[in-house]
């Protein structure tokens, strides 16, 4: 049975070594971590885990596991960052989930995004609406980039000295193809309004449409699933 003494002389080794480890791997953050590099570290805190609560596995075995399993994961880093082809099998390429303010439903199937998901990820980047969004690109750590559309991404109002006006929050009505009655409430229309709109645009269904919203500054945008084309204002 381990001592107070042998568990501590094992924690502090196993820290150290893990944070040698980590700093010679180079990562800097969790969030540029690939699930690759989340994987790797799982395992490396297992080795420790399993020293510093079983007997059969002494501080240098886990110092020795902990080296060959860092020292695989540095030649597979090199691998990958000297042969292009192989990054793809360890880490996901970056995937252009909206290209021209158009989504693109096959990258969200593939990444496992619902339009709940893909909104939310955009919020954290101070973009409430998705008809602001030109490009936006899913990174292999999972994050993602943005590029505005100019209308939306050039001088605020208050650099050019004029009247600021308040701005209000867009109201989802239709995502992934199902409606949203609870919201239309908050923009003081009913669900036969937006029946009607759609067919003004000959869109035969609720069930078409990947997603629509309300904003009271810009009106009404829908994107339908089979004709991205059909975003609009």
């Amino acid at each position: 049975m381990h001592t107070y003494f042998e568990t501590t002389i094992e924690l502090l080794l196993g820290f150290f070594a893990l944070l040698i480890l980590m700093k010679i791997m180079g990562r800097s953050s969790i969030a540029e971590a690939t699930p690759f590099d989340f994987v790797a570290t799982l395992v490396l805190g297992e080795f420790v885990g399993n020293a510093l609560f079983s007997n059969d596995v002494d501080p240098w075995k886990m110092l020795y596991s902990i080296a060959c399993w860092g020292l695989l994961i540095l030649i597979i880093d090199f691998i990958t960052l000297k042969i292009n082809r192989t990054r793809s099998i360890f880490e996901s390429n970056p995937s252009i989930v909206i290209n021209n303010g158009v989504i693109d439903r096959a990258v969200m199937k593939k990444n496992k995004l619902d339009m709940n998901r893909l909104q939310s990820m955009l919020r954290e980047k101070d973009i409430f609406s998705l008809r602001e969004v030109e490009h936006a690109i899913i990174e292999p750590n999972g994050q993602i980039s943005v590029i505005k559309k100019p209308i939306y991404d050039s001088a605020n109002k208050g650099d050019l000295n004029l009247p600021i006006q308040s701005v209000s929050l867009p109201v989802t009505l239709i995502s992934d193809g199902v409606l949203i009655k609870q919201n239309f409430s908050l923009i003081g229309k009913e669900p036969q309004w937006l029946e009607s709109e759609l067919e003004k645009r000959s869109i035969p269904s609720i069930r078409d449409v990947m997603f629509a919203e309300w904003r009271q500054e810009d009106g009404l945008f829908i994107q339908t699933i089979y004709n991205p084309e059909s975003a609009s204002n």
